[in-house]
């Protein structure tokens, strides 16, 4: 007997299988999909099946152009000429050296608001700044048409001063001609169309129209040269078309717009094939997108100030013939412009949340510092406002406004061993990948961040690092806090303070160049500039962890509302919106109300920046803590309405403040220094009778090379101790001695001389010399089991910390200390938990300790990471005042009370009772920075000041049962998936082998 048995394909069990894998697999595949869509697909620019276009501004662009070389940005600055006081106007470009008037060919270095002719090798030149770059172009002028280019790679190795018969520096002069003429193929120099002549952001890329036939693009690194396009002018005519060109960041796309031959192309040179000789164009794919521009806006008459914002986005001007038809436009070959993100944060340590702690993974480590708190207030911000595609900050400590602002491709961030731009683009594209991805801070400059997302809003805080108000800070209170300095005052003298002044004002353009290169990153994106806070007030009593006389507050207060007036004077003039926080921690500031009720942060012993093995001064000294970022977070929303419009009612900067109160202290009679701080000119701690080695740049200073320069102790009128002698760069790399005699304590360490504009200039960074290797401030307590290795001991801990009130950032009122809080580790310091109004809430983390290097961000992406934010406000206050702090008031009759919590879960902000996402947002969490935040037990106790660690997952739920992972990284399935898929494929083909067949199975016959 046989039997047969038809297989169907369609079967339940056969469907149900597929199904499964299709619910096992559509969650991963989304993922994946998001992914490699946000790693940057390659933009179809020369074969667009959809365009989109839409105007962002009515209005023309905040950017300038020279009025020559009209393909370049520049920045209008108002300059004092030298050896004169005439005021002069002119439109500036950033080098590496200092700004560059293509027009006047006229420098200001750097560290200096003197402009200086910089006097060509021959009078015929014209010098073209290369953005970003310590290099120069050239342009020789042809009898038959166009100039002749060429480079110098360092222009300032042969300058020459220029002086009047006073002896007074008038000039510089460049003594030799430029090393390297460009040249095409066959040994001929280039002739081009300087009015073409465009720089790529980074300064990699030069593009060019040559009057030989041919748009080119040029290596800048290897000066290998592609022509890709037809040129428009040509040698002996009588008038060159004016094109608009723009180049990619990667050289890959470049834009020409010209109007008199009613064109906008876009090519793209990856497509490029054909051997040409004589830089005759090779077969490159282009698409000219001036008939959909026609069609899209009315009356289109030119187009000008092209700009490749991204790969896949073009901003450019329009004209047009119609009536409100004009204004700033972006183009892209997508079927819509979107931003990206709703909204970044921007800035340096008050930005990034350093005070605050409970630090986003890897943020604090020994390479990465950035400090990026989970209760800074850009990730409140996030939290409050934005819902859809969400928020997130690449903020850092330390940051100045290079940081935030640099275009050069070989920016090597602020974290320690980490590759370039340019590096990191050639030799590990997913590293940099990863980077923009996550929004990690600290590795490429911010602004990168903004051209990748076009966040739809965006706020800035950055500056105070580039007047060395941390330093400021530090060297105010260190002698206070030595055995041997303690009657010393800082800034005493009208000289100190005028130098101060100075800086801000020089810093000022600086400021205004920033916003607006924000702006031109993304044009459609509404920008804060956001001020500084004051952080105490001279009136009232100081806790012992203070430090500052009154003199000293005062001054503190003036610098700040000095500081603040310069950003509010570049905001105006950049025509962004300038937001005033300096009074958001009124009621709450040092010296205003009980400690255990500040915003900030007193005294803060830290295990950063410590140097052989003693920490230093703490990073989070005199930062807002929790309760101050809340309270900025809360003057931002209200001024701007929250985020939505700029401010109604000045507030107390509206005008400049009078310099007469920041100016009050005697005059000492000294010439007045170009100040020019600089936090890493020493290795921070130097015995005395022992060597200390100083750097310093002489570019960012503004150094003369080969020269040789005073080092001197506490100020440029302090003790001489040494000569140290520039390279032919200008740098300062030299070993010099402290001597046996300076008193143990606080100290700076002052390199003065004359600067590249023939100024006196004073190099000033932080320098402290212990009593001894065992005991650095010799107050009988070694530095092992000191709570204040740097500050002499009171002897009070008022609320039995553990921590001496001297270096306590908050101390806490009398209580009796309760049972410790259990640590995992127990080098990690004294764990008492404090109760009552000082006590600090714990910020429960669940924490993956499958830690990663910090040098390596791309590495630590198999790592997930929930966190349940709690930040609560304790604060009871001896005052009457009232306050709202994130829609919640407390005032003298309140009790402590606990702002809403919420969920850091693998980057996305969560609702703790929900676990539904608040935003669509990643923050720069676990997924790529490895372990999660600072240990709860560690943040109640206030120990994570001293040797904070990291937990672990083992026991963690037994003693905070609130804290779960909810995420784990789809990067796991990936190997379960490619079995799964290999699985399908080949059932399917099985199946189809034997579809519409039977198989027959035949029984044995008896």
């Amino acid at each position: 007997m046989k039997q047969v048995r038809q297989l169907r394909i369609l079967s339940p069990r056969f469907i149900a299988s597929i199904l499964t894998m299709l619910v096992v697999m559509a969650p991963v595949a989304s993922v994946l999909t998001h992914a490699a869509t946000g790693s940057g697909q390659r933009p179809d620019w020369t074969a667009p099946s959809v365009m989109a276009v839409r105007r962002v501004s009515p209005v023309a662009s905040a950017q300038n152009e020279p009025n020559f070389l009209d393909n370049l940005d520049c920045s209008l600055v108002t300059y004092r000429q030298a050896a004169t006081s005439t005021m002069q106007t002119g439109c500036f470009t950033n080098t590496a050296y200092g700004l560059l008037d293509s027009d006047s060919d006229t420098v200001i270095f750097n560290g200096t608001d003197e402009g200086l002719p910089l006097l060509p090798y021959s009078p015929h030149q014209v010098l073209a700044p290369w953005p970003g770059a310590e290099d120069l172009v050239t342009l020789d002028a042809v009898n038959t048409g166009g100039s002749y280019i060429s480079l110098y790679k360092n222009p300032l190795r042969v300058t020459q001063d220029q002086r009047n018969l006073l002896l007074q520096l008038t000039a510089k002069q460049l003594t030799a001609p430029p090393e390297l003429a460009l040249k095409d193929a066959a040994g001929q120099r280039l002739v081009i169309n300087p009015e073409t002549l465009a720089f790529s952001e980074g300064g990699s890329w030069l593009v060019v129209e040559t009057l030989g036939g041919s748009f080119v693009r040029i290596n800048l690194a290897s000066l290998d040269m592609t022509a890709f396009a037809p040129a428009f002018g040509s040698q002996g005519s009588p008038a060159l078309l004016k094109s608009r060109v723009t180049i990619s960041s990667d050289g890959h796309y470049v834009a020409i717009a010209n109007d008199a031959a009613t064109s906008f192309k876009v090519y793209d040179l990856t497509t490029c094939s054909g051997t040409r000789t004589n830089l005759q164009p090779q077969n490159c794919k282009s698409y000219d997108y001036r008939p959909f521009l026609k069609g899209q806006i009315s009356g289109l008459q030119s187009v000008r100030h092209v700009r490749f914002i991204n790969n896949g986005l073009l901003s450019f001007e329009a004209t047009s013939s119609v009536p409100g038809k004009g204004g700033i436009y972006e183009l892209a070959p997508t079927e819509s412009i979107t931003s990206l993100i709703d909204y970044l944060g921007m800035g340096d340590s008050y930005t990034s949340g350093e005070g605050a702690f409970d630090y986003l993974a890897d943020t604090d480590s020994t390479n990465n510092m950035c400090h990026l708190s989970a209760r800074s207030y850009p990730l409140l911000l996030t939290h409050d406002l934005f819902s859809t595609i969400g928020g997130h900050s690449v903020a850092c400590s330390g940051a100045v406004i290079n940081d935030v602002s640099s275009t050069s491709d070989s920016y090597r961030g602020q974290v320690k061993d980490v590759l370039s731009f340019k590096e990191m683009q050639q030799t590990n594209p997913a590293l940099l990948t990863s980077i923009l991805t996550n929004f990690a801070p600290g590795y490429i400059a911010q602004h990168r961040f903004v051209r990748q997302y076009q966040p739809g809003i965006i706020t800035v805080s950055v500056g105070g690092d580039d007047i060395g108000f941390g330093d400021i800070v530090q060297n105010c209170v260190e002698p206070h806090i030595s055995l041997h300095l303690s009657d010393s005052t800082c800034f005493n003298t009208y000289e100190d303070r005028l130098e101060l002044t100075k800086l801000i004002d020089r810093t000022t353009p600086r400021w205004t160049a920033l916003y607006k290169q924000l702006q031109a990153a993304a044009p459609a994106t509404r920008l804060y500039a956001i001020g500084y806070p004051k952080v105490a007030v001279d009136t009232g009593s100081c806790a012992l962890n203070a430090h500052l006389g009154k003199s000293e507050l005062e001054f503190a207060q003036e610098a700040i509302d000095y500081l603040n007036s310069g950003i509010k004077k570049a905001a105006d003039k950049a025509g962004v919106v300038y937001v005033d926080i300096s009074e958001a921690l009124a009621g709450h500031r040092l010296c205003e109300t009980a400690s255990y009720n500040v915003a900030v942060n007193g005294l803060t012993a830290g295990r950063d920046g410590g140097v052989f093995g003693i920490p230093m001064f703490g990073k989070e000294s005199y930062h807002p803590n929790a309760l101050g970022q809340a309270l900025i977070e809360q003057t931002i929303l209200k001024q701007t309405h929250n985020l939505t419009q700029g401010i109604t009612s000045t507030g107390t900067n509206a005008s400049t403040p009078s310099t007469q109160g920041l100016l009050k202290a005697p005059k000492s009679g000294r010439i007045i220094y170009t100040r020019v701080p600089d936090s890493n000119l020493t290795a921070k701690r130097a015995k005395a009778g022992k060597s200390t080695v100083l750097k310093a740049n002489g570019l960012h200073a503004g150094l003369k090379a080969k020269t040789t320069y005073n080092v001197r102790l506490d100020g440029p009128a302090g003790v001489s101790i040494g000569l140290v002698t520039t390279d032919q760069d200008g740098n300062i790399d030299n070993p010099v001695i402290i001597p046996e005699s300076t008193v143990p304590g606080g100290h700076t360490i002052d390199i003065t001389g004359e600067n590249q504009a023939g100024e006196p200039v004073d190099v000033t960074g932080p320098l402290y010399v212990p009593v001894n290797d065992n005991d650095s401030d010799g107050d009988g307590i070694p530095d092992t089991i000191d709570s204040c290795p740097l500050a002499v001991n009171s002897g009070e801990d008022n609320d039995h910390d553990n921590i001496d009130d001297t270096c306590d950032p908050l101390i806490g009122s009398p209580i009796n200390p309760v049972s410790p809080v259990t640590s995992n580790n127990p080098s990690s310091g004294p764990t008492n938990m404090t109760t009552g109004p000082s006590a600090v809430s714990p910020i429960n983390t669940s924490v993956n300790t499958n830690n990663n290097s910090a040098g390596s961000p791309g590495a630590s992406q198999t790592n997930s990471t929930s966190t349940t934010i709690s930040p609560t406000v304790n604060s009871t206050l001896n005052t009457e005042l009232s306050t709202t702090v994130r829609g919640l008031t407390i005032s003298a009759e309140s009790p402590p009370a606990t702002v809403k919590s919420f969920m850091i879960s693998n980057g996305r902000i969560m609702s703790p009772a929900s676990s539904t996402p608040l935003t669509n947002t990643k923050l720069n969490s676990a997924r790529f920075l490895g372990t999660a935040t600072t240990n709860p037990a560690m943040v109640a106790t206030k120990t994570f000041r001293h040797s904070p660690y990291k937990a672990k997952l083992n026991g963690l739920h037994n003693q905070f049962p609130e804290l779960r992972i909810i995420n784990w990284l789809p990067w796991i399935l990936i190997p379960v998936i490619a079995v799964l898929l290999l699985l399908l494929v080949l059932l399917c083909l099985r199946y189809m082998a034997r579809r519409g067949t039977q198989n027959e199975y035949t029984s044995p016959e008896y």
